[in-house]
């Protein structure tokens, strides 16, 4: 049977308390968060140095502080967050978890990492500490079959994992998480948009969940996904739902928590026995009205010795082309090249104008993604050197902190191919901050 909630008894975003709070002390600087029946805080050590900036940005200088080696907890963890991780990648979503999880006070163990891409499940356990690695297809791990779709979809018979040492590691954890393969949804994927099959895959995450017994679950993609084929977000929430799972949805914005990212991801988070904290007023406590600026970002790099034996601080050779295209940006001030500039399917005019255009120093980066390297793929040129971005500069605009390890399967370096799907199809680290704190900070339900 469907589970029926009276919406009396569901809190709505503004009878749920929320404060965000950043203090400096001395050397110490403080963060409270205060949302729903939840409160924690953490500090960390401030040198003499940055202890102006942080009186003018503390939040600025707290992420500064994460970007460059994570922000860790003061004492003894007071617990342990066990976690089952689907359609890994190389640990963007992870970073946030782990994140929010050190500052409330619990250590993160990953039970299950799982993802096609054998080399970013390499790199995520470089990173994260991880009891058990899958690179089979998530649908080969469990069984199971829906009925109906939309509104009206149930599971025609309970889930089951098929996989032992899986069901195993699953029947420890305290939260899922999810990113399925997001192509199928993206407003860029002009060929299958809508009916890709992969946009199916949704599915396995409320039936993994349900298998396994997992209370509170995080499942993130593209805006929009809720576009997608056969109505699969209803389908998705109804499974849950059915299942007595309580949800909550929506999208959360990168620039609206002050990160130096124009990037959005749509988000669905559901627990059992306790009611998520909406969106909305996530964001409303993590708000920031001052975001960070690409320069921002790209000055942490300024510090680190550069490495040219990898691929991490070199770009990409361009075309003699693109490369002229590039050159004329900076010989004209500008930030979007003319049309006549442009390929000629562009010169008659073009809805895509951000294309082959260069980033604004004193903006928050343009959204991160897979062809961050390529001009012809975005505005990716760098704004103050004819070229567009290293895959490291890059990374840091995702959140990932200067001292994560991308290697691969057999420990070599990945080739640029992998860092720029890796990196570029990452969730940014204060987005799955965000969505963790939705489905940890629960709100109890009354009876």
């Amino acid at each position: 049977m469907k589970t029926s909630i009276p919406s009396s008894l569901i809190p709505t975003s503004n009878q749920i308390d929320h404060t965000q709070q950043l203090h400096v002390g001395g050397n110490r600087l403080t963060r409270r968060i205060k949302i729903g029946n939840k409160s924690f805080e953490s500090s960390i050590s401030l040198h003499p140095e940055n202890q102006e900036n942080a009186r003018h940005d503390a939040l600025g200088e707290w992420w500064s502080t994460y970007l460059k080696g994570s922000v860790k907890p003061d004492s003894e963890p007071a617990g342990q967050l066990s976690v089952v991780d689907l359609f890994c990648g190389a640990g963007g979503l992870a970073l946030g978890v782990k994140q929010l999880s050190h500052e409330m006070g619990y250590s993160v163990i990953n039970e299950l990492i799982a993802d096609s891409d054998s080399d970013a499940v390499s790199t995520l356990a470089a990173n994260h500490s991880v009891r058990l690695r899958r690179t089979d297809s998530i649908t080969s791990l469990i069984d199971f079959r829906v009925r109906g779709k939309g509104e009206t979809a149930t599971f025609t018979y309970s889930p089951e994992l098929l996989d032992d040492d899986v069901a195993d590691a699953a029947s420890r954890a305290d939260l899922l998480t999810a990113g399925p393969p997001c192509q199928g949804h993206s407003n860029l994927n002009n060929r299958s948009r809508r009916s890709d099959m992969r946009n199916y895959l949704l599915l396995t995450v409320p039936a993994f969940a349900v298998a396994a017994k997992i209370n509170r679950v995080v499942i993130e993609n593209v805006p929009a996904v809720i576009h997608a084929d056969a109505n699969v977000i209803a389908t998705t929430r109804s499974l849950l739902e059915s299942e007595g799972y309580y949800v909550t949805d929506g999208v959360l914005a990168c620039e609206q928590m002050g990160w130096p990212q124009a990037r959005k991801r749509y988000f669905m988070i559901a627990c059992r026995y306790t009611q998520p904290i909406p969106l909305d007023t996530i964001t409303a406590c993590l708000s920031d009205d001052q975001p960070r600026t690409l320069e921002w970002a790209l000055n942490h790099l300024s510090a680190c010795p550069i490495d040219t034996s990898t691929l991490m601080d070199l770009s990409t050779e361009h075309s003699a082309e693109n490369q002229r295209r590039i050159d004329w940006l900076f010989d004209n001030d500008a930030y979007d090249l003319a049309l006549s500039e442009r390929p000629d399917c562009h010169k008659d005019g073009t809805t895509y104008t951000w294309v082959y255009g260069r980033m604004r120093p004193n903006e928050p980066a343009p959204t991160i993604t897979t062809g961050f390297t390529t001009p012809g793929r975005g505005r990716h040129v760098h704004p103050t050197e004819r070229r567009t971005l290293t895959p490291r500069e890059a990374a840091t605009l995702q959140g990932f902190p200067l001292n994560y390890r991308f290697i691969t399967e057999k420990g070599s370096l990945p080739t640029r191919t992998q860092l720029a799907k890796w990196i570029g199809n990452a969730v940014p680290m204060p987005l799955g901050y965000a969505a963790a704190l939705s489905a940890l900070g629960a709100v109890d339900i009354q009876s």
